[in-house]
């Protein structure tokens, strides 16, 4: 029976391999670990909505898109749709005339009620010029 004699050289190998092996393994979980964390980081910052509205910027609920609606406090994307679609039926019926012509006419949608409306009324523009559409009404 024929017996391998191992090398000094290649005795010495094998330990030397498995702790490069290890380091290169716990460095490769590192990289995976932050890459996660970045990643989950920006899926964070992006899922934050829209951006807030500007100073003296107004919103028309009359002709403002989904994505500008949802721009308007406590109003998001299923709110904001239904603003839409509440404007579709009502300008179909009404012809010409604009849905909403004040603030207060935003408490039709459902689950918009007093609060919102009073966190939205500064960011709201109508199609009525005068400031009057915005101001509460009068009980």
């Amino acid at each position: 029976m024929a017996t391998r004699e191992v090398s000094h050289i290649e005795a010495g190998r094998g330990p030397t391999l498995q702790a490069a092996q290890s380091v290169a393994l716990v460095v490769g979980i590192g990289i995976c670990l932050t890459l996660s964390l970045a990643f989950a980081v920006g899926a964070l910052q992006r899922s934050k909505g829209p951006p807030a509205i500007r100073s003296g910027e107004r919103i028309n609920p009359n002709e403002a898109p989904v994505a500008s609606l949802m721009r308007l406090p406590q109003v998001g994307v299923t709110r904001a749709r239904a603003i839409v679609a509440h404007r579709g039926l009502a300008g179909a019926q009404a012809g010409r005339q604009p849905a909403f012509q004040t603030a207060d006419d935003l408490q039709q949608i459902k689950g918009i009620g007093p609060a919102i409306v009073e966190d939205v009324r500064p960011w709201l523009q109508f199609d009525d010029a005068s400031d009057e559409a915005n101001k509460p009404a009068q009980r």
